[in-house]
């Protein structure tokens, strides 16, 4: 058998060895010393050789595909992969429990013209999901809002309707909350558990100071300090090892000059429990900021670039790991098999468009216009393209988000994010030092 090495190969260099990672697997691999020199070797191979029964570290490479078949197109491959738009087999659901909110964020993007979702809209999406469940290996929900914890009643109906469809079609259920943490009391939190809600979503926009200028509630007073001590009673007295809590903040750039202090605090607090993580955006206008003032502090991509280098990137963690895995950059509202189901019982596809009608595809009750959801989804990679050849394709299939063409803001810093996962033991495969005899 002849075999070559893997086109989506991204070599590293180490001080003390080399790094290998595959962004068409995820898998990543580190060895060192003279070992690393023979990885060198083989991943510099630029025609095919034969793979024989005593190339101990080649098969090694080859059982985890950082060497292929030679007869493998992997270009072709992706090309197949993109035509059927879905990535993997599971039913993604936004679910809106609400599209009212306790906050008014300086940037919000949301109209709050809906309220909560009435119960026959509920039974409406009960028997949507029995429905598909029947071609699909689970199901993904993602409870969103407005403010989802306004609509925790919406939760506690669903949630059981959702596991039981799964359980009676031996099927697997997941589900995760993006909250604004101000409702998410630790008894909270050990009911969600009980529905399998174990990822979350939590912003938490800098330092107190910072976070309660620009999120505030309906009554324009601060909500950090609420906020903070329900994080701080989830860590000191929640210990399961299944939750994962992404911080997610939005930077504006009057919380630049205060990013050290913040990175600290955050450091200090949260980031020493493995179950957190960190996200940093910068704000954006998506359609509703009417005050130039708010519009005027948004960050520029130099601004998001220093952020990434400077702060971080020192931190190597769950939320980096899965950005960089296969199909991690995608938008959920690039996959065919992702919807968002809104109060009122409109299918969606994205939650930063929720007014416009080219966002809408049809209702739980009635019609769904195929045709629209097809020239949504509709993004082509042609071979004239940089995006054809490019190696970070598998991670984001030219598919970050619908109303742009650019690449994700996470693969600006793909190699130095590369680099960062490479120092943590957890992320990578070492090589035994049989395959070397």
């Amino acid at each position: 058998m002849q075999v070559k090495p893997s086109f989506y190969n991204e070599v590293l260099e180490k001080s003390d060895g080399v790094a290998v990672y595959n962004t068409r697997t995820g898998k990543m691999m580190r060895s060192f010393g003279e070992q690393a020199g023979k990885i060198r070797n083989v991943m510099a191979r630029n025609v095919p050789f034969v793979l024989k029964k005593e190339m101990k570290l080649e098969q090694w490479l080859y059982d985890r595909e950082f060497l292929i078949d030679e007869k493998r197109n992997e270009l072709e491959e992706m090309r197949e992969l993109e035509e059927k738009q879905e990535f993997d087999n599971y039913l993604h659901l936004v679910i809106l429990t609400t599209e009212e909110c306790n906050f008014r964020c300086t940037y919000c993007y949301e109209a709050f013209s809906r309220g909560k979702m009435q119960e026959d809209t509920q039974d409406e999406l009960i028997r949507f999901v029995d429905k598909q469940m029947s071609t699909r290996d689970g199901l993904l929900v993602s409870w969103f809002g407005g403010e989802p914890l306004e609509g925790l009643n919406v939760i506690r109906r669903l949630s059981p309707a959702f596991m039981n469809i799964c359980k009676n079609q031996k099927k697997v259920y997941f589900a995760g909350i993006t909250t604004n943490g101000y409702l998410l009391t630790e008894e909270i939190v050990r009911e969600l558990k009980k529905y399998h809600v174990l990822e979350y979503q939590i912003t938490l926009d800098g330092l107190p100071e910072d976070h309660d200028k620009q999120r505030v509630l309906k009554d324009g007073s601060g909500s950090a300090e609420r906020i903070v001590e329900n994080l701080r009673n989830i860590k000191n007295n929640i210990h399961s090892n299944a939750l994962r809590i992404t911080l997610r903040t939005n930077f504006t750039k009057p919380m630049l000059a205060h990013a050290d202090r913040f990175a600290a605090f955050l450091q200090d607090n949260f980031l020493d429990d493995s179950r957190f993580g960190i996200f940093w955006q910068v704000a954006e206008d998506y359609g509703q900021v009417v005050d130039e003032s708010v519009r005027k502090n948004f960050c520029t991509e130099s601004d998001y670039r220093k952020l990434i280098n400077e702060y971080a990137l020192k931190y190597s963690n769950t939320v980096f790991k899965s950005a960089m895995q296969p199909a991690g950059s995608i938008c959920y509202a690039m996959k065919r098999n992702a919807f968002v189901i809104s109060a009122d019982g409109v299918i969606k596809k994205c939650t930063c468009d929720m007014e416009s009608d080219r966002n809408r595809f049809g209702r739980l009750d009635g019609m769904f216009d195929v045709k629209k959801h097809d020239q949504w989804l509709t993004r082509t990679v042609s071979e004239t393209m940089k995006c054809y050849a490019c190696k970070k394709r598998p991670v984001c299939h030219y598919r970050a988000c619908q109303k742009t063409n650019n690449c994700p803001p996470n693969l600006f810093f793909f190699r130095e994010m590369l680099e960062a996962l490479t120092e943590n033991p957890v992320n990578y495969m070492t090589i035994m030092e049989e395959t070397t005899c």
